[in-house]
């Protein structure tokens, strides 16, 4: 039974201001495969610590990693071809205030990027589609549970009701494949935020599309200046 993971991480701050970052950005990893690139990074990561470079690293983080370690990482993951990622870039200007709050924004722009896989890059024998995040950034329990339930939701109404999924929250020093789609998030928001293209060009073989910019369809309202 084919089974695609799809691994998402963000990039951002719920700060909509001029003294918050200008995106906030969703970057979406996904393979029928995930254990030949889980396995070279756990190697990785234990061949660090070995060598004494590693005494607190409990997972692989782009904009943490020093450079050489990045090179590293990288390596690792352009070995690899049996996956792809894309990202949903929200330019926070152009955002209604209506949808500042994490325990809608998040929901409403996460499942966007989902759908754009559900709607293209599912094979047609998949029978269950496995999505993991990490801890969901929003105030407490509760409301990460409503954001949960609602992300579910989006994913029954744009899945065919033969392929069964689940949503799963498990934090980054558990499952590599989290570590991934942070080197790909952090690869675009170093594009965006900072027009720094080096390491995106690197992962361009993977990238499946150009970045969905939902703002650009909207009406031009800009509701606070940078």
């Amino acid at each position: 039974m084919p089974t695609l993971h799809i691994h998402v991480d963000e990039s951002g701050e719920f700060n909509f201001s001029p003294a918050g970052t200008r995106y906030y950005i969703f970057a979406a990893a996904w393979t029928y495969d995930p254990v030949p690139l889980s396995a070279e990074l756990t190697n990785l990561r234990y061949s660090i610590v070995k060598a004494g470079h590693g005494e607190h690293l409990s997972a692989f983080h782009a904009c943490e990693d020093p450079a050489p370690r990045r090179e590293l990482v990288l390596a690792a993951i352009l070995r690899h071809e049996r996956w792809n990622f894309a990202s949903i870039v929200v330019d926070k200007p152009r955002v209604n205030p209506v949808l500042y709050e994490p325990d809608t924004f998040y929901p409403k722009f996460f499942s966007m990027l989902l759908r754009f896989i559900f709607k293209g890059r599912v094979s047609p024998r998949t029978r269950q589609i496995i999505i993991y995040t990490d801890t969901i950034p929003v105030p407490n329990k509760k409301r990460a549970l409503a954001v949960e339930t609602t992300i579910k939701a989006s994913c029954r109404r744009d899945l065919p009701p033969t392929i069964f999924f689940q949503v799963c929250n498990h934090r980054r020093e558990s499952n590599p494949w989290i570590q991934v789609a942070d080197y790909c998030c952090w690869s675009v928001c170093r594009k965006w935020e900072h027009a720094n293209r080096e390491v995106y060009d690197r992962l361009r073989p993977r990238l499946a599309a150009t970045e969905i910019d939902p703002m650009s369809r909207g009406d031009g309202t800009i509701y606070y200046r940078l």
